[in-house]
């Protein structure tokens, strides 16, 4: 299966330097705008995905929506709720520019907190499984940025950190063989 990954529009909390984790907060004018901007770009390079889904979080939703329309997608677009961003649940609401070098620390952990290992655990188990119910198909899959570090990492954990910068609407493709994945390219 080949996987694109898209990290979601913009957002109000991105806007303003907060961390939104799982509060599901909708796109602003600028992430419609960047996700309608992705399809259009999808479009003009004839790009054909045979599912798209997304994180049942709005602003991944409303961006595979935009994208979708873009591409003249008419099936359904599939919701995933394992492909939900991470719970960083005290850091929720707090600037990035507090949360992130805890986020960023070899192990950190807090009760409550999705822990490095937890997230990459989610995540990978969630993406062998989506390639074993699409093989041989191309999925689009619109979602979170730790989300996308996380498959990145179990990939290559020597390539990848948490502290790679995925940008909004930025897509990431892995290539998954049976229990392989592999990162084959970033636009």
């Amino acid at each position: 299966m080949i996987l694109s990954i898209v990290r979601h529009g913009q957002t109000y909390y991105n806007a303003s330097g907060l961390v939104q984790g799982q509060i599901d907060i909708p796109l602003n004018d600028t992430g419609k705008a960047q996700a309608t901007e992705l399809g259009q770009t999808l479009r003009k390079r004839n790009e054909h995905y045979d599912v798209i889904m997304a994180s049942p979080l709005s602003r991944a939703r409303e961006s595979a929506e935009l994208i979708a329309k873009e591409l003249g997608y008419k099936d359904e677009i599939l919701l995933d709720s394992r492909f939900v961003e991470r719970d960083f649940h005290h850091l929720d609401g707090t600037p990035v520019e507090t949360a992130m070098p805890l986020v960023r620390s070899k192990n950190y952990a807090f009760e409550s907190y999705e822990t490095d290992f937890h997230l990459i655990d989610r995540i990978q188990h969630a993406a062998l499984d989506l390639a074993k119910h699409h093989p041989n198909h191309k999925v689009l899959l619109v979602a979170h940025s730790h989300v996308i570090k996380a498959l990145m990492i179990y990939a290559d954990p020597k390539a990848y950190t948490f502290a790679d910068l995925i940008k909004h609407a930025d897509v990431i493709t892995f290539e998954i063989v049976e229990d392989s994945v592999r990162v084959i390219g970033k636009k």
